[in-house]
C-alpha cells in the first residue's frame, strides 16, 4: 500500500525537519493558553475544531485551535474529520499512512475497518480524493509538533495514529431535496461513530479534530456579487448563530438551521459538524451531548477580487 505525502511544503511550511518543528513550537509560543476564553466549568477536552486554511493566512487561527492540546496528555489516536474538496462521496476515508516533514503519521486501520464494517468498503473509499487534502495534511502537521514537543530530551516522539474521514456538505438535506429520515448512510455512520465512541471514549484515547473553514463568499467562489463590510459583518452574525446551535449538541437543531437558508454562504464544516453531533448523541447512554465552544473567528478579504473566507477555532467538549 502507498504512502501518502505531504504537498504544501515547503511554500506553507519549511521542508527541513528541524525547521519546521522550529516553525509550529514558534507558532504555540505566540499564543498563550490564557489568550483562549476558558472552558465552561465541569467539561473535559475531547478534541478541537481547527481551520485548515493556508497557514500563510492566519498561523495564530491554528494556535488558537491547538493550543488547549499542549497542555493534555497525549492520544493514542486521532479521528480526523476533515473536507472532502475533491470527493464525489459524501463520506471517504482511507488507509494509508502519511508521511510530512515531522516523520511518518500512522492509519488507524482498526478503527477504519470498524467504521466500515458490514457495509460495501467501496463505497466508502475514493482514494485519489485524498491526495494533496490539506484539510488531513495540516491538523497531521500540528498533531506531529505537539508529539515532539511533549517527547523528552534525546527520547523519540510517540508516532501520531489517525484515521482520516472525508466529510461532504450534506447538500441534499441542505437544499431542501431529501428529507431526515432520507439520510440513510448518514444516520448508519452516525450510529456506526456513536458504537467506535463507546468502545474508545473520546479523551485521552482518541481525541477528535474538525478540520473545517467556514463561509467562502464572493467571485472567487460563484457568487454573483462582491463582498462588502455590510456582507461580512452579517455574515459574522450568521455564524454567531450557527455556533450557538451546534453548542446544543442537536444534530437537528444545527442542520435545521442550515436548512432555512440552504448554506448559500457556503460555509463547508456542514458534514463534519453534523457527524460528530449525531455521533455524539448517540454514544451518551444517558442522553448527554458533547458541546462545542468556539474560541477564535477570523475573516478574510481579499480586495483583488472582492470574496472572503471564515474560519473559526474551537474546543470540542463533554460533561464530566
Amino acid at each position: 500500500m502507498t504512502t501518502l505525502r505531504a504537498q504544501h511544503h515547503p511554500a506553507c511550511y519549511p521542508t527541513d525537519p528541524d525547521r519546521a518543528l522550529a516553525f509550529f513550537r514558534s507558532a504555540f509560543q505566540s499564543f498563550p493558553q490564557d489568550e483562549l476564553p476558558p472552558a465552561p466549568k465541569g467539561n473535559s477536552l475531547i478534541g478541537i475544531v481547527t481551520p485548515h486554511i493556508d497557514f500563510r493566512v492566519s498561523l495564530p487561527s491554528y494556535a488558537a485551535a491547538f493550543r488547549p492540546l499542549l497542555d493534555e496528555p497525549l492520544a493514542d489516536t486521532y479521528l480526523i474529520l476533515g473536507v472532502g474538496h475533491r470527493s464525489e462521496l459524501e463520506w471517504n476515508l482511507d488507509r494509508r499512512d502519511y508521511t510530512t516533514p515531522l516523520g511518518r503519521a500512522e492509519c488507524a486501520i482498526d478503527l477504519v475497518e470498524e467504521l466500515v464494517a458490514g457495509t460495501e468498503h467501496a463505497v466508502h473509499f475514493s482514494p485519489t480524493a485524498h491526495e494533496s487534502e490539506h484539510s488531513i495534511e495540516f491538523p497531521l502537521l500540528w498533531l506531529q509538533s505537539l508529539h515532539q514537543l511533549h517527547a523528552a530530551s534525546g527520547k523519540k516522539a510517540k508516532p501520531v495514529r489517525f484515521v482520516p474521514l472525508l466529510c461532504g456538505g450534506l447538500h441534499a438535506y441542505v437544499e431542501g431535496f431529501a428529507e431526515w429520515d432520507e439520510l440513510d448512510e448518514f444516520h448508519r455512520l452516525s450510529r456506526v461513530l456513536a458504537s467506535l465512541f463507546k468502545k474508545h471514549p473520546p479523551g485521552e484515547k482518541l481525541r477528535i479534530i474538525v478540520s473545517i473553514d467556514g463561509c467562502h463568499l464572493g467571485p472567487r467562489f460563484d457568487h454573483p456579487f462582491r463582498v462588502t463590510s455590510t456582507l461580512l459583518k452579517a455574515t459574522a452574525g450568521w455564524e454567531e448563530k450557527l455556533w450557538a446551535c451546534a453548542a446544543q449538541g442537536d444534530v437537528r437543531v444545527f442542520l435545521d438551521w442550515m436548512r432555512d437558508e440552504g448554506n448559500d454562504r457556503y460555509f463547508d464544516g456542514v458534514g463534519a459538524l453534523a457527524l460528530l453531533l449525531g455521533a455524539a448523541h448517540g454514544s451518551r447512554a444517558d442522553g448527554g451531548k458533547f458541546t462545542i465552544q468556539r474560541t477564535h473567528y477570523k475573516q478574510w478579504f481579499t480586495e483583488r477580487d472582492a470574496s472572503a473566507v471564515t474560519f473559526s477555532s474551537g474546543r470540542v467538549l463533554i460533561k464530566d
